[in-house]
């Protein structure tokens, strides 16, 4: 015999919360009040059938979706939203919305109350009202996956050897019978791998902290927030990149720019290889990001209010001379001292270097020049190093200046189907196989995009919700900026081959 796994359980949840984005999100809490009245025969019988809100509302609820571990206050929990739920659950929400939306407002039912029975009769376009009022959306129809639904009500079923995603659809439209119209109105069937759904009914399945560990706690405190992972402490030698920056520092550099587009973790190796190169990260690496406002008194020197001066104002050093001054405190030891400026090309290069364009070139450094606000004479030591992040696809910025382009070597980080893939091993949430259809999919975003797409955005990515999150929040907003003067056709083709990303690490095909 077999038994569903707890881990395609918590998928379902992931699922049924993607759907419920795709569709109208008010309209998609109506979807189990629905089943409730379909269990209870509504969708096939020609007459109203008695569904009282006590005892029949609270026994659906109870049978599906009350955890015996979840606190007594919230012992529901709502596959569509994906909260716990009070006590009250069926009544408040379930019920209500039931007789006041589907019922009232949308006419999808009629209610009739006799003495202490309440009789439901499901209007005869039934389905097509809840494909009107829920599926549909922005143009498109997006039917209830049938399998996930079935995966997460049927989660304690034990089937027989031989079962698949078929007989999952089967037994819910068994359970919750409908003419065949209505059904494929409302519904899609995806078909999948059965090792993907089902285990041996030896294997201990825990249900409950699938369950919990799917559904979205209230996050009040900052002991809810996620705590990224540390930096790996040493970093590789033979990594390809610190390899490129020490061949350039032998050779003599004035400044190295990783560039490339966004999510290939330019910052995080200016940040890292910083880190390798200095004795002490805390006091030997300065860090900057400029901005189209940043300027010379920001970057190197400007004034404050001071009480002590005439004027009311003092020039003081600002963070590049900071750094100077820490790179002559530790020349005599033969250290180095880095400046990371992140976003480097966003800035104004005439107005945030101003003179420093030509001493901060190696063959001017320890060379004296005056500074001009404070008329002090200062020189560049030969031991700082000047780090920059530049994404040269940033349309909203102009050209960079040739003058400060050429005082730069300029260093490539490409997108890697390579570190993607380790990164995603790293997360320990996806096989072999997995791993290399999200590759293949890396691959022909860059391809599909003008700029490709940066491996970073897999970091920490250990589950289909996972990656369905970075996808909705991350990767589609870049898709859209990337393709914002292009065809828009090319955007709803890489959504769609997203979709049957999704479908293909499901176990299923990419049609419907």
């Amino acid at each position: 015999m077999k038994r569903i796994r707890a881990a395609r359980v918590a998928l379902a949840l992931t699922n049924l919360s993607n759907w419920k984005s795709r569709v109208h999100s008010q309209g998609s809490t109506h979807l189990f009040p629905l089943l409730a009245l379909l269990e209870s025969g509504a969708g096939t019988a020609s007459a109203p059938v008695q569904f009282n809100e006590t005892p029949h509302e609270f026994a659906f609820w109870d049978k599906y979706f009350r955890l015996q571990n979840a606190e007594p206050a919230k012992p529901y929990f709502n596959p569509v939203t994906l909260r716990y739920a009070e006590e009250g659950f069926p009544h408040s929400n379930s019920a209500t919305i039931r007789k006041n939306t589907f019922a009232g407002k949308w006419k999808g039912a009629s209610l009739t109350k006799i003495n202490d029975r309440e009789e439901w009769e499901l209007a005869e376009n039934y389905a097509e009202i809840f494909r009107d009022k829920v599926l549909s959306k922005g143009g498109t129809v997006t039917r209830v996956p049938v399998v996930d639904v079935a995966v997460l009500m049927f989660r304690t079923d034990e089937f027989e050897d031989g079962a698949n995603a078929k007989s999952l659809e089967a037994k819910f439209r068994a359970v919750f019978p409908q003419r065949d119209q209505d059904f494929e109105r409302m519904f899609v069937f995806h078909d999948e791998d059965s090792e993907r759904i089902f285990a041996d009914t030896a294997e201990t399945q825990d249900y409950e902290a699938a369950i919990a560990e799917a559904l979205v706690s209230d996050v009040r405190s900052a002991d809810s927030i996620a705590a990224l992972p540390e930096d790996p402490g040493e970093m590789d030698l033979n990594d390809p990149i610190l390899t490129e920056v020490q061949k350039l520092l032998r050779f003599g550099t004035s400044g190295i720019i990783f560039s490339g587009t966004p999510g290939t973790g330019k910052s995080y190796y200016a940040k890292r290889i910083a880190k390798h190169l200095v004795d002490d990260p805390n006091r030997d690496v300065f860090r900057v990001q400029f901005h189209p406002s940043y300027g010379y008194e920001d970057f190197v020197e400007g004034y404050r209010p001071s009480d002590a001066a005439r004027s009311g104002y003092e020039v003081v050093d600002k963070t590049f001379l900071d750094a100077c001054s820490r790179a002559e405190a530790v020349s005599g030891a033969g250290s180095l001292v880095v400046v990371i400026v992140d976003e480097i090309n966003r800035g104004d290069p005439a107005r945030v270097f101003g003179e420093l364009l030509t001493y901060i070139e190696q063959d001017y450094r320890d060379e004296s020049f005056q500074l001009p606000f404070s008329g002090k004479p200062k020189h560049i030591p030969k031991n700082l190093v000047l780090l920059g992040t530049m994404n040269p696809y940033d349309r909203s910025i102009a050209q960079a200046d040739a003058a400060f382009v050429r005082r730069f070597d300029h260093l490539p980080i490409e997108p890697s189907r390579e570190v993607a893939e380790l990164l995603l091993e790293k997360a320990k949430g996806f096989d072999a196989e997995q791993v290399g259809m999200i590759g293949d999919w890396f691959d022909s975003m860059q391809r599909l995009l003008p700029f490709g797409l940066g491996h970073s955005y897999f970091a920490r990515v250990g589950s289909i919700d996972d990656l369905l999150l970075v996808w909705r929040y991350r990767l589609k907003p870049t898709v859209d900026v990337a393709l914002a003067l292009s065809d828009q056709g090319e955007a709803e083709n890489i959504e769609r081959s997203f979709q049957a990303l999704i479908r293909r690490l499901e176990g299923g095909a990419d049609g419907d």
